[in-house]
């Protein structure tokens, strides 16, 4: 299937369907976020990355704020129109901001139906076509991204091996894969880790999604190539972040072939 016969595929509420929708799973993850207070009306939506006073989570959006910026600023030096795919995408609000400034062919693609409809009706653009499926069981075009972007979403995904060979699969041969805000560890860190988030989700009524978050150290990438865009760790980026604001804690990393 090639991309054009792709974007053809019948949408429902705006979504195209290229896997069963898992319900339990999805009322299990409405829950928690409900919980969390991370699901947002309309209004909020459009405003992210920039939070308003009234959300609860300001301060960590203050700093994906950054990250966010730092990619833009990075994808302005593309000058050809690319096809870009957001693995893990939830409400969509970071490609939903980037096709407000760049004219490339979005592809939003997750697990979360309602927050994909939502996504829909408030980023609507001819540009963008919004997916649900797994992309481990789903089929998406082969060579087809030029970059792929996993935005706080890597630690959703049990196995990264199997993920990086079906990202290859769909990317154009100089494709890319960028990862963005998401934890790593030291490997003597995992264990503590692992407690930390049983703790967590203990604690707010819903351990069993402790199974379903993953953790993981810079190793499970030593044998493909990889390189910092973004290190928080490099003696710089900790200095600006002592004087001025703080920055994220997390890397962005670019994976290729």
């Amino acid at each position: 299937m090639i991309i054009e016969e792709f974007k053809e595929l019948n949408a429902v509420n705006g979504v195209i369907k290229i896997s069963e929708v898992d319900e339990t799973f999805e009322k299990l993850y409405l829950q928690v976020r409900k919980k969390e207070q991370r699901l947002y009306s309309d209004d909020e939506l459009k405003l992210l990355p920039y939070a308003s006073k009234r959300n609860p989570h300001k301060a960590e959006w203050a700093l994906r704020t950054k990250s966010f910026l730092r990619f833009k600023k990075y994808l302005s030096l593309k000058k050809s129109k690319l096809n870009i795919l957001e693995l893990g995408c939830g409400n969509g609000w970071l490609t939903g901001q980037l096709a407000k400034e760049f004219e490339h062919n979005y592809f939003r693609i997750d697990v979360n139906l309602t927050e994909l409809e939502q996504a829909a009706r408030v980023f609507e653009n001819e540009n963008i076509t919004f997916i649900y499926g797994d992309i481990l069981c789903a089929s998406l075009p082969a060579n087809t991204f030029d970059l792929v972007i996993i935005n706080s979403a890597l630690q959703y995904f049990q196995n990264i091996s199997a993920l990086m060979k079906e990202l290859f699969f769909v990317s154009k041969t100089y494709g890319e894969v960028h990862i963005i805000d998401t934890p790593f560890y030291h490997p003597g860190e995992i264990m503590a880790a692992k407690n930390k988030t049983l703790k967590y989700y203990s604690s707010i009524g819903y351990s069993v999604m402790a199974s379903k978050y993953f953790h993981y150290t810079l190793d499970e990438f030593k044998y493909l190539r990889y390189n910092y865009l973004y290190n928080p760790n490099s003696f710089r980026n900790r200095l600006s972040s002592f004087i001025f604001d703080k920055d994220s804690p997390f890397p962005w990393i670019v994976v290729t072939r």
